[in-house]
């Protein structure tokens, strides 16, 4: 099986479209079409369901994905670390995170400014879900990840660093009727609320979902199994969003955040191990607490 037909795999995988998977690769759809029967014929299995309209991944192209794509990001990397070495290059950064809203924006900025600070780190970039990157951290896949203490608690070998305290809030489009704040939860079942997933939100949001759940029994839910999905539910005015104030995009104005009365209190910062850590990774987090984040 040739490495560029799994890279090739990945990338349909990744936009369910030939014709973009061609642009993407710089080859013809022909060649992306000839790539996967290659590698569906040595799996005796189908990959991906098609139609004249659609594209999508069966079971098994699923379960495929997500066994070859961090096969593949650690091939990539550890192509990229043989040449660094020749070059003489340093160290190496990588940094996981969950891909909120928030991180989408500041993310890239932070690792911007660090990079020209720190030219000799070279920084590569993972997004997974909470449980996939405590993993990834926990065995040395990746370096240090953005988190939240109860995210990761139970661990006696995280080093946690907070960065910002936030709070819970009420997330409505602008066009909405705002409420008196800070919104009291029994004030919840006026609308319709997006909850987040248990299994992929904080703790600590799942704890404060349960509560308004107590307070509002006859509430109208929609339920959302990641942030992306739950903030464009709230984009398109499909209910109202319940999250940390750390998750918006800073620069998002058609959302407006309403702070939520309660004592539950979201952390967000940064783990790293404590037994093993490189120290680019001690490096960041040292520039993160002197440098900060946007609030």
């Amino acid at each position: 099986m040739y490495l560029e037909h799994l890279t090739t795999f990945v990338n349909l995988a990744e936009t369910l479209n030939f014709s973009k998977t061609a642009i993407n690769l710089n080859m013809s759809q022909s060649s992306v079409s000839q790539a996967i029967a290659s590698i569906e014929k040595q799996l005796g299995v189908s990959l991906f369901y098609r139609s004249r309209k659609a594209v999508s991944l069966t079971p098994a192209g699923r379960d495929f994905y997500d066994r070859i794509k961090p096969w593949l990001n650690e091939y990539n990397k550890s192509v990229q670390h043989v040449q660094q070495v020749q070059a003489q290059q340093q160290m190496n950064l990588t940094i996981g995170y969950s891909g909120t809203p928030y991180e989408n924006t500041v993310i890239p900025q932070l690792v911007r400014e660090f990079c020209k600070e720190h030219p000799q780190i070279s920084v590569f970039l993972e997004n997974y879900a909470h449980k996939e990157l405590k993993e990834h951290l926990a065995h040395g896949n990746c370096d240090l990840i953005f988190t939240m203490p109860d995210i990761i608690d139970g661990n006696d070998n995280f080093k946690y660093s907070s960065l910002l305290v936030g709070y819970y809030c009420l997330i409505i489009p602008k066009e909405s009727k705002a409420l008196p704040t800070p919104v009291d939860l029994s004030a919840l079942g006026q609308g319709r609320l997006i909850f987040s997933d248990h299994r992929w939100c904080p703790p600590t949001q799942d704890q404060l979902q349960k509560e308004i759940s107590k307070s509002n029994p006859s509430l109208n839910l929609a339920y959302a199994n990641n942030i992306a999905t739950a903030h464009a539910m709230v984009k398109a005015h499909l209910g109202w969003g319940i999250w940390a104030n750390f998750v918006s995009d800073p620069n998002d104005d058609d959302l407006v955040k309403l702070p939520l009365a309660t004592n539950i209190i979201p952390d967000y910062g940064v783990a790293i191990l404590k037994q093993g850590s490189p120290r680019a990774a001690k490096q960041f987090v040292s520039w993160l607490e002197k440098t900060g984040l946007p609030g």
